[in-house]
């Protein structure tokens, strides 16, 4: 195999569309009425809120992996709890694994908040997964333009395409096909 690219999102940028992302939804808040008032308990609760998703997030890329057939290793690297692998992934596997979350729990949280359930919860829980995903559609948006049989090695940090090397059979051994 070799390799065809090196990914590594700019952290600083994810930053700021995170915070603009977080401005933008205390508007949307204010304009809603949705009681934001700033005391003690809505700091649990977002730090509260904060936990869970991450909690979840990071889970629901773990499930989604194992229910593919590969094993999931979970790391914390301050500010990012993260997700890897050992091995390469097709790119369709790692386009669902990185999708998964944003898309579930974003239905969830947007399902349980017009249901009326746990309102403030679904609202911060909604913000903050958007504001988590934000590396994972990087990721998905650098990888449309792979090629269809490219197999993605994540870095901790990014990740790089390979693609197999014409007519060496060698590349593929171990690696399963999508």
């Amino acid at each position: 195999m070799r390799k065809v690219a090196d990914h590594t999102p700019v952290i600083r940028t994810l930053y700021v569309v995170g915070v603009a992302i977080g401005v933008l939804a205390g508007f949307a808040n204010a304009h809603l009425d949705v009681n934001m008032s700033f005391g003690a308990s809505l700091f649990a609760w977002l730090l509260g809120s904060i936990i869970v998703v991450l909690a979840l997030h990071e889970g629901t890329h773990g499930l989604v992996a194992a229910l593919l057939g590969h094993k999931p290793l979970f790391g914390l690297k301050l500010p990012l709890v993260y997700i890897t692998f050992t091995g390469k992934l097709p790119r369709g596997h790692y386009l669902l694994v990185a999708m998964a979350p944003f898309v579930l729990l974003n239905f969830l949280f947007g399902f349980l908040y017009a249901r009326g359930v746990l309102k403030l919860f679904c609202d911060l829980g909604l913000i903050i997964n958007s504001i988590g995903s934000l590396g994972d559609i990087w990721a998905v948006l650098k990888l449309i333009g792979a090629p269809k049989g490219a197999w993605i090695q994540d870095t901790k940090g990014g990740f790089e395409i390979w693609v197999p090397e014409e007519g060496n059979k060698a590349d593929l051994a171990g690696l399963k096909e999508v």
